[in-house]
């Protein structure tokens, strides 16, 4: 998608869609969505991890600090929005923000390594089965009666969180305070199911998985189609 950036407002609206997909009303997100968006992008500018033990990679979770000051708006890349996104979802299975964000800046290396490959894949979001002879790099699944086989372009990311760190004193943590074994990626459902049966339940009962490959995509096509959003509040007009 070379350097095209997007406002703000464009982003709300096309992460609005690529959660409610064909449920959006035309209208765009409510507030308390993009004060969500907002409440992690404030968190994300107001965390210093330099303090940490283990400080993260990366100094930002979504977006670095635009040129020229707080008074000059942010411009947002596809990836960009495409991390917010995998916010959201942590968000929605019960993360807090904070953790969401501090998490964030330790994925956000490997979220790009996969990006762009994320968005050459076929579609996940055409409802369309694509043949895996055209797509020998990719997993394959088998279909009954003797159909061909269709390529298998999901990706799975694989977070082993841990709060109850007391059961595992091996790993070094501050009290009550979640730690996270390194992330995985898997590619397809097959090689998933390969990776959870070594994990669970021998040494893992329970670990969150979301895929990312459709998120990407819907993200990036969206973002092709959001309108131009004002900032603020709507001015009054005078009669």
């Amino acid at each position: 998608m070379g350097n095209v950036t997007y406002k703000r407002g464009q982003v709300e609206w096309a992460l609005w869609r690529t959660f409610t997909l064909a449920r959006s009303p035309g209208d765009g997100p409510p507030p308390i969505f993009r004060t969500r968006i907002k409440r992690l992008l404030d968190l994300d500018r107001e965390l210093d991890a330099g303090s940490l033990d283990v400080p993260p990679p990366c100094t930002s979770a979504f977006v670095e600090p635009a040129e020229g000051g707080s008074g000059v708006e942010a411009q947002y890349t596809p990836f960009d929005a495409f991390c917010l996104a995998i916010a959201l979802d942590l968000l929605d299975v019960g993360f807090k923000q904070g953790e969401i964000v501090l998490l964030m800046r330790h994925l956000r290396d490997t979220l790009a390594d996969w990006f762009d490959d994320l968005l050459k894949r076929p579609s996940l979001i055409d409802r369309q089965s694509h043949p895996a002879k055209h797509h020998p790099g990719l997993p394959s699944l088998a279909r009954s009666g003797g159909r061909a086989p269709i390529a298998d372009a999901r990706v799975f990311l694989i977070l082993n969180r841990i709060e109850m760190t007391e059961l595992m004193p091996a790993i070094e943590s501050r009290p009550g305070q979640a730690v996270f074994l390194e992330p995985e990626v898997c590619e397809g459902i097959s090689r998933l199911q390969q990776r959870l049966d070594a994990l669970m339940p021998r040494h893992r009962r329970t670990v969150i998985i979301t895929e990312i490959a459709a998120t990407a995509q819907a993200v990036a096509m969206f973002l092709d189609a959001a309108p131009l959003v004002p900032r603020g509040r709507p001015r009054r007009q005078q009669t």
